[in-house]
């Protein structure tokens, strides 16, 4: 997921995302990035352009799934007594472990939160928009 986000925050301007930068923001060789943004190519998250690369539809909907279930753990957590630090590292742990119909309900038993500790908002999950 580290990658994704990294194609997303440097192509947020408009501008596609350059291996340079990918690997700059992974921490990571410019080879090592090329190999992970060849993996998300054939899953259809990410897609080469002549100057950069991009998410995809899909690919932008992964991140937005991997963020609303981070933000709503984070929620969870915080609002049940952790240090936000903490809540922030245990919920990074935590996303892509949990389906999409448990994490509605637990949303919902939340009253929906629009926004994370931190202030972020939350993407609208299917049954709040």
């Amino acid at each position: 997921m580290d990658c994704v986000e990294a194609v997303y925050s440097l192509s947020s301007n408009g501008w596609p995302a350059r291996v340079k930068d990918v690997a700059g923001r992974m921490r990571v060789t410019p080879p090592t990035a090329v190999q992970f943004l060849a993996k998300l190519i054939d899953t259809d998250l990410v897609e080469k352009g002549p100057s950069g690369y991009k998410l995809t539809k899909s690919g932008v909907e992964c991140l937005n799934g991997a963020t609303r279930t981070h933000r709503i753990f984070e929620t969870l957590l915080v609002r049940n007594g952790f240090p936000l630090e903490d809540a922030c590292k245990v919920s990074s742990s935590l996303t892509g472990t949990i389906d999409e119909t448990a994490l509605e309900k637990l949303c919902s038993h939340m009253s929906h939160p629009d926004k994370c500790p931190h202030g972020m908002p939350i993407p609208g999950g299917a049954k709040h928009v």
